[in-house]
């Protein structure tokens, strides 16, 4: 059984469909921000809990920085460290490397 519509309730009809799609749409593109958020932060941070970083829980992001940072200094000086064996075993001045 078919329901005819006049011209108004075509009008609103079409109006919920495009209201519709346009949050459809949007709430799309939104989790697609938050993916590539995510991905953003597993690339710097690896193992970092996504979830919590961009709920904006504080203590969490500054824990995890904070524990990213110091894995960066400890990186840094196996590598300065490696470097340095380097420079030695090649004759190089230390003061024009660094």
């Amino acid at each position: 059984m078919f329901c005819l519509l006049n011209a108004d309730e075509m009008t609103k009809m079409d109006e919920v469909q495009s209201t519709f799609w346009r949050e459809w749409k949007f709430k799309l593109e939104e989790k697609r921000r938050v993916a590539e958020r995510s991905r953003e932060l597993e690339k710097i941070i690896p193992g970092v809990e996504t979830g919590r970083f961009l709920s904006g829980d504080l203590d969490y992001i500054k824990s995890a920085i904070f524990s990213l940072i110091e894995s960066v200094k400890l990186e840094k000086k196996h590598i300065i460290r490696d470097v340095l064996k380097l420079v030695d075993a090649y004759g190089l001045n230390h003061t024009e490397v660094f």
